[in-house]
């Protein structure tokens, strides 16, 4: 697709409304997550895990609140890169922006695993073909470079609509408990942390469910792109938050109503559907979750492509990543997270070979990856937000139990329990190695090219 040379002061004609960021921020995934770590949740919280989705949202809602407070203040297409530039200066801005990056770029690379293994199942159980899982696997990565190649405004109008399609089956599920009941028919023991079964642990519950909610504040990086995006942002990330905490509190009461299974880590809405409404629901539950990997991928390249477009524009990543189509899509940075796509289903394909379930492994690399960083990127936004909003009450309590909460975060992934295991281990090593080099280029640039640190961020909206 052709390329022309990029706007320096906007990224595109400002059309979009807050209900477009809302379905931008939506690509945190809440439909994936509460199908393909519900059951993990439910483990690792004992048996509590509404009270742990409760707990854990009045941290998320904490980052959140600060997110939306700094969006009032700061919009660009850098997502935090902006807030944390102009709060707790342009080097550590600058740090922030590429570590955060870097972290939402691992986490995109792996969409395509964890589709195509879903899509090859789906096709092999529904369609009467079985594809090997990383020709599907190429097949999701084309279908969300090309929705993203076709401009902002269709992107998240697709994810919006793929999301709200994708929650009917869910619904229709957790109406079918609540009037019917489960085996014993509705309780809200889940609730009560009185009854943590034996090895269940409402820490490492919340330290895991904080990664669920990883990806609220993707709207930030349409600010530029938004026609009113000191409105649209905040109000974006905060019912983005309360839509999610909603969606997770009705899905885990309506896993709560049945026995947990043997293996957390299977679709736990499967059998449940099968029992209380009929095996076709469980169809369109499989179906509901393939839509949401892929939307999840459109918005998390969106959010990726536009952060590394950002950065180039300010001179400290090359040039070329600050070309557009004639839709105003930064088509190099897209092509770029595409090409990250297509690396990793490469190296999954050399280590695993045609074995699906071996492949996955590579999803829960780039998925520990991501989730780190990002926790470290949310601590730094909550220090941010600390330095120059704390004279209000509520901002300086929400700075707090958001700092908190992301610094627990980034340490579930060094304690028993939360930590990763096997082959996912390699996602915290390459994680930690990934912050040594981004360090590394900060300190090139900083010797190199300080004028542009400076700078950095300058394009910002400042309200």
């Amino acid at each position: 697709m052709e390329a022309t040379e990029a706007r320096v002061t906007t990224l595109a004609n400002k059309q979009l409304t807050t209900i477009d960021c809302i379905a931008q921020s939506l690509a945190v995934g809440p439909i994936f997550s509460a199908a393909a770590l519900g059951g993990i949740l439910a483990a690792l919280s004992g048996g509590v895990s509404l009270f742990v989705v409760v707990l854990t949202t009045i941290g998320i809602l904490g980052i959140g609140w600060i997110v939306s407070e700094l969006a009032k203040r700061f919009s660009g297409s850098g997502t935090v890169y902006e807030a944390i530039a102009h709060t707790l200066g342009k080097p550590a801005g600058v740090f922030a922006a590429m570590m955060y990056h870097v972290a939402i770029t691992a986490l995109v690379a792996g969409i395509p695993i964890i589709g195509g293994i879903n899509l090859k199942g789906f096709c092999a159980d529904h369609l009467g073909f079985d594809p090997p899982w990383w020709i599907a696997s190429v097949v999701i990565a084309a279908l969300v470079f090309g929705f993203n190649v076709l401009g902002v405004q269709v992107s998240v109008k697709a994810q919006l609509t793929i999301i709200i399609a994708s929650t009917i089956p869910f619904l229709m599920l957790f109406l079918a408990v609540l009037i019917n009941g489960g085996p014993n028919d509705n309780s809200l023991g889940s609730l009560d942390p009185s009854n943590i079964a034996p090895g269940g642990s409402v820490f490492k519950g919340v330290l895991f469910a904080i990664l669920m909610f990883i990806g609220f504040e993707w709207s930030a990086a349409l600010g530029e792109e938004t026609a009113n995006p000191k409105r649209s942002i905040p109000l974006a990330v905060l019912w983005t938050v309360g839509l999610c905490a909603a969606f997770y509190f009705i899905t885990q009461y309506t896993a709560s109503q049945y026995p947990s299974p043997d293996d957390p880590t299977i679709n736990i809405f499967l059998p449940i559907a099968t029992d209380r409404v009929g095996s076709w629901l469980g169809v369109l539950i499989e179906l509901a979750l393939l839509l949401d990997i892929v939307a999840v991928g459109v918005g998390i390249t969106a959010a990726a492509s536009r952060g590394l477009f950002t950065v180039a524009r300010d001179g400290l990543l090359p040039a070329p990543l600050t070309k557009v189509n004639k839709r105003d899509v930064p088509i190099v940075a897209t092509s770029t997270v595409l090409a990250a796509m297509l690396v990793i289903i490469l190296a999954a394909l050399i280590k695993y070979g045609d074995d699906a379930a071996s492949a996955f492994s590579m999803f829960l690399i780039t998925s520990t990856i991501g989730g780190m960083l990002i926790c470290l990127t949310y601590a730094m936004l909550c220090l941010g937000g600390l330095k120059i909003l704390s004279r209000n009450p509520l901002s300086l309590v929400a700075g707090v139990v958001g700092l908190a909460t992301a610094v627990g975060g980034f340490l579930a992934q060094f304690i028993s329990g939360t930590a990763p295991t096997g082959d996912a281990l390699w996602g915290r090593h390459i994680g930690l190695l990934l912050l040594v080099v981004v360090a590394a280029w900060l300190v090139f640039n900083l010797s190199t090219k300080r004028d542009k640190v400076d700078a950095a961020a300058d394009h910002a909206l400042q309200h």
